[in-house]
């Protein structure tokens, strides 16, 4: 799988659960978390950072900080955040 592929629901599931567990500013793709997830996904690095950002211009504690994240995420991307949300 490329990165330049459509991202699963299931795929997803698994990146929230990262987003959940590291702190903003640390959704790079030198991470070492990302980089795990990112072999584990079939991806590259940079596909699940930008993900990550992408959930993080769902979070309203962002959003009020001013805060905006990646800005062209998926429509189900917002369909994952709400369902854990």
């Amino acid at each position: 799988m490329t990165s330049r592929e459509n991202w699963s629901e299931q795929e997803l599931i698994i990146a929230f659960n990262l987003y959940c567990k590291i702190p903003f500013g640390q959704y790079n793709h030198t991470n070492k978390k990302v980089i795990e997830l990112a072999k584990i996904l079939g991806r590259t690095p940079s596909a699940v950072a930008f993900k990550l950002g992408n959930f993080a211009r769902l979070n309203p504690v962002h959003r009020k900080r001013g805060v905006k994240g990646w800005q062209h995420g998926s429509k189900l991307d917002g369909k994952i955040w709400n369902k854990f949300n």
